[in-house]
This record gives structure tokens, sequence and C-alpha cells, in this order.
């Protein structure tokens, strides 16, 4: 961390920026933390916020001009201040971050009542939490009118009908379990229907509504796929990730069922060993959902 000095400037901080990875809070005029950022060499990112650019967007030009002060955190990795920075903006809340700062908007799944509907709080019968907020009514709108659910209008039953005869013939309890399959990343008949949709709607001609089913596809696609992903990364019960910090020493990243269960710096020539515990998988929570992600996607990109 920067050593605290009343009579240091802000350009002063900046002087003594080291290349080396981290985090940065720039605090107002009043000490409030208005933005947490992440770096992999703090000296060129956090000066090139204080350059003249064109190419800032008009709301980091706003924050530039309410900068007064700056904080540096150190860490060991690039990994390291991901994970911090998520950690930082969740507890603060700073006001020019909008990633990961809403994540008690987060929302779950639910499948109770022979319904399916988003529910801010998880229940016995729901799955998630989910960050894509926005997109889930669309999604689960898409999902119930094509396994044709309870409460579809009749405009949208008699389209269905025409363009999967047999999906009524489907008893409503499995229509509803391939539903729950997709939101658990498990196999489902939910695309092989949506492309029999779009099909339809081709050779009848109607053209621009096979494309509008197109976009639900990859929109549906995109998500699932996601979902897959997260959950076979917290089924997985021993992951190693090795980040070279010298050319002689590592840090040793030890991961079971998504989490990080310790870190441990070697020499590159030293065993790893995974240590011993009880290690088991437990429920997501919302704040669990953007480190999770952090560590998935770095793990991926990485190992």
């Amino acid at each position: 961390m920067i050593k605290r000095d009343e009579n240091m400037t802000l350009q002063d901080k900046l002087k003594k920026l080291p290349t080396t990875p981290g985090i940065y809070l720039m605090k107002d005029t009043h000490g409030d933390v208005i933005y947490v950022g992440k770096a992999k060499n703090l000296k060129q990112r956090v000066r090139s916020y204080f350059q003249k650019n064109q190419q800032h967007s008009k709301k980091v030009q706003r924050m530039i001009f309410n900068i007064a002060d700056l904080e540096v955190r150190l860490v060991e990795t690039e990994l390291d201040a991901l994970l911090l920075e998520c950690r930082l903006i969740q507890e603060i809340h700073p006001h020019y971050n909008r990633i990961m700062n809403y994540y008690q908007n987060y929302c779950y799944v639910d499948f109770s009542a022979a319904k399916m509907q988003l529910t801010p709080t998880p229940t016995n019968t729901s799955l998630g939490p989910f960050r894509q907020y926005k997109k889930l009514p669309q999604i689960l709108s898409i999902l119930a009118e094509t396994y044709l659910l309870p409460g579809t209008n009749r405009v949208t039953q008699q389209m269905i009908r025409q363009q999967l005869p047999e999906v009524e013939t489907i008893p409503l309890a499995t229509r509803f379990s391939n539903c729950q399959s997709f939101f658990a990343g498990k196999e489902t008949t939910f695309f092989t229907l949506l492309n029999q949709r779009i099909a339809y709607s081709a050779n009848q001609q109607n053209f621009e509504h096979a494309q509008l089913l197109k976009e639900q596809l990859e929109l549906c696609q995109h998500f699932y796929h996601y979902i897959k992903q997260r959950t076979d990364f917290c089924q997985q019960q021993q992951l190693l990730l090795k980040i070279p910090l010298t050319e002689e020493k590592q840090k040793i990243y030890f991961i079971a069922y998504g989490q990080i269960v310790k870190t441990e710096i070697l020499k590159n020539e030293q065993p790893v060993v995974f240590p011993q515990g009880d290690f088991s998988s437990k429920p997501l929570e919302k704040a669990d959902v953007d480190p999770l992600d952090i560590l998935r996607s770095y793990y991926t990109q990485h190992h």
C-alpha cells in the first residue's frame, strides 16, 4: 500500500506507483471511495486516467474530475487483484463501479406451484442465483411458450401447436423437468424443440419470425453454456492453478468445488501436493457469483 502522507499530493503518488499487480481506490475530496479498479501493472493503468485521451467516456471524465486522492493495495498476482477488486466493490459500493456492484439484485428461478418464476430469495424448488437479471424474463418466456406451460396466451398456444404439434402429448411434469435441466446446465430437449420451431417458420416462409427465433436461440445457448461451465467447475474436487511470480517461484492456488481452499508460494522445482481437508460443495449465494465467475474464467484461460 502507498504510505499515507498528508504532504504527498496526488501527483506525488502517481509518480511513486509500482509496476506490479494491485488494486487502486479513487477517492473524492471527502475521502470517500468513488471507484475501485484492478491492474496487472498499476503504474501503467492508473496513470492512463490522467493522460489526455479523447477515448475516455463522459462517465470516466466525470470520475477523473472528482478524484482528489488515491490509495493503492499491492497483491502478488493478477488473479489476486481481480478477486480483491470484486470483494471491495461488494463491500464499498463505489459510485462509479457498475459491474459487481449490484449482486443483491441477482435472482433465482423457482419451479414451485406448477409455474416457473423469478424470485429474489432461494426456495426449496429454485435454481440459481443468476447474474443476467435483465435477460432472464425473456429466457423464461421462451421456455414457457416452447413447452406450452400453464399461463401461455391463446395466440401463442395456437402458434406452438402448429410449430410443435407433439409438445402437448409430453406430460407436463416432463416439460417442467426439461426447464429445470436448462437452468441446471443438464441435458434438455429445449434446443431441439426451438430448432424445430425455426425450421417450421422457415418452411412457411415466415422468415422474419424464423430470424427472431434464431436470435432467441443464440441468447438461450449463450446463457445455457455459461450455466453448464459454472456447474461443471463447481463439481471439480481438486484443481490446481499455477501462476509464475519470478523465474524461480510460482503461486499455487488449490481449488475445490469452485473455491480457493489454500494458496502457497513454492519454488518451481518443489512438489505440489493438494492439501488434506474435508472440502465439500455448498449452495451458491448471491455474493459468491462474481468471485466464482472470476476464478472460473481465469482458470479456463490460464490453466
